[in-house]
């Protein structure tokens, strides 16, 4: 296992500190949100399609759709194929 050292300003250390029993939980938390941001900033660009941007991501069809809808990207896929994907 490696150990990691982060350095981060006081204001945002002493907003953890409510979760330090749970940092790995948190980090783990917000790299799955980073890898789903930027493999839909590679599916609006065009360099990837929707099934491998999800893929990069790590999330199933279902799962990005949901991702790329609650950050507000305008579907290129029918409501029938979300509803599909989602059942």
């Amino acid at each position: 296992m490696q150990k990691m050292v982060i350095e981060l300003p006081d204001d945002l250390a002493q907003q953890f500190g409510p979760y330090q029993d749970r940092l790995k939980e948190l980090m783990l938390l917000g790299l799955r949100q980073i890898k789903a941001q930027e493999a839909l900033t590679f599916y609006q660009q065009g360099l990837v399609s929707f099934a491998r941007a999800a893929e990069l991501a790590g999330l199933s069809t279902g799962e990005m759709i949901q991702q790329a809808r609650a950050l507000g990207l305008k579907p290129h896929w029918s409501e029938q194929m979300a509803q599909d994907e989602l059942a």
